[in-house]
Parts: C-alpha cells; sequence; structure tokens
C-alpha cells in the first residue's frame, strides 16, 4: 500500500527503493483518522505527548473506525486474528493506549463472550483458538501492569483492572515507587519480568 499523496502520514516505512508504504491497511485507516477525521498533525504541537494524548482520548472512535473499513476475519481463521492483535497491541503501544480484549474484539467484530468461550474450552477445543485467546489476555495485562509500575503517583481504576480483569490480586499491588521503603522498579526489571508476554514476535503482514 503505497503512501498518499493528499496528506502527511507518519505511520508508513522506508523501502529499500526509498518509497514511503504501508505494511498493511489498519496503519493507513489510523492515519488516515488522525488526518481526516481528528484533523489534527504533529507539528501543530508542542510535545508529542499531547498530540499522542489527544489520539489516546480518542481511541474508540479510532478503532470503530478502522473496523469499519476492513474486511472482519473469520473467525475460524486464528492464525490471521493473531496477526491483526500483534498490529492492533502495536498501534496501541505507539500512542500509549492500554489495549484490551473488548477493544480488540470491536476492531476484529468477536464478541467478548466469544473470546471467553474460546479460553475456557466451551468450543474450539481442536484448534488453538483457546491458548491464543489467553495469551492476548496475558498481553494487555501485561502492558496494565507495566504502565502501572511506571507512572507518577496512584491509578486506582489501573489498580482494579489489574486486580479483577486480569487476576492480578498477588502480583499488582499499589505501585512501589508509593510504598515507604521498597525501590522502584525499573522498565527494564518489569521487561524482564514478562518478557515471553511482551516480546512480539515479527510476523507475516496480512492483506486486510
Amino acid at each position: 500500500i503505497k503512501r498518499g499523496d493528499t496528506v502527511k502520514n507518519s505511520n508508513t516505512i522506508t523501502t529499500s527503493q526509498n518509497i514511503e508504504v504501508y505494511e498493511n491497511k489498519i496503519w493507513l485507516l489510523v492515519d488516515e483518522y488522525i488526518n481526516t477525521v481528528l484533523c489534527i498533525h504533529q507539528e501543530d504541537y508542542d510535545s508529542i505527548e499531547k498530540y499522542k494524548k489527544d489520539i489516546a482520548n480518542n481511541r474508540i472512535d479510532m478503532f470503530f473506525y478502522i473496523a469499519d473499513h476492513i474486511e472482519k476475519p473469520s473467525n475460524n481463521d486464528i492464525e490471521l486474528l493473531d496477526s491483526i492483535f500483534n498490529i492492533y497491541i502495536r498501534v496501541c503501544g505507539r500512542y500509549s493506549i492500554s489495549p484490551t480484549l473488548q477493544m480488540f474484539g470491536i476492531l476484529v467484530g468477536i464478541n467478548n463472550m466469544t473470546f471467553s468461550d474460546w479460553a475456557n474450552g466451551d468450543y474450539r477445543t481442536a484448534s488453538t483458538h483457546g491458548i491464543t485467546v489467553k495469551k492476548w489476555k496475558e498481553t494487555c495485562g501485561a502492558f496494565a501492569l507495566d504502565k502501572l509500575h511506571n507512572q507518577d503517583g496512584t491509578n486506582a481504576n489501573l489498580i482494579f483492572a489489574c486486580k479483577v480483569a486480569y487476576g492480578m490480586a498477588e502480583t499488582a499491588p499499589i505501585p512501589a515507587g508509593q510504598q515507604q521503603g521498597i525501590p522502584q522498579q525499573t522498565a527494564q526489571q518489569i521487561a524482564d519480568k514478562y518478557k515471553d508476554v511482551l516480546e512480539l514476535p515479527e510476523m507475516e503482514k496480512p492483506e486486510l
């Protein structure tokens, strides 16, 4: 997918022929949403953090927009769904968005209860659906935990999410920096602890 000529895009890559292209349609739609729906441009901001915050604040609308403009994958194709999930969390990571299974479900048109059925082994037991959904949930939980440990102050909502949504009642306490005498964990320490979840393998990009 080649870069369009009418808008300035920020999510392209440059090929060896020095041509800017999109790796997949999702990244194209991210730029399209930012430029034509939000109508904001990074150069108009005095910091990239403010630019990314405005995008993150409109994350729900952005993922609905993307969902409306991609072909819905088949529930049978767990490999394609996994590839889309890897793109999804990269989008979230770029704009400081906390990924969730619910939002991913909106993107691919799958009800959250269906994810639960797969994870619980209620059906599709002959495939890798259950294992894959559990991996997605662990990944979302690891993102939330990393954010919890690397922010200033205490975020009660995030602590609640780690405890309830991701079952981290024992592993997600109030940030260490808030507890007297306990050293703050570094980002590298957290990354090492959850490297199996946070390391995202390069995968063949799907044609959506």
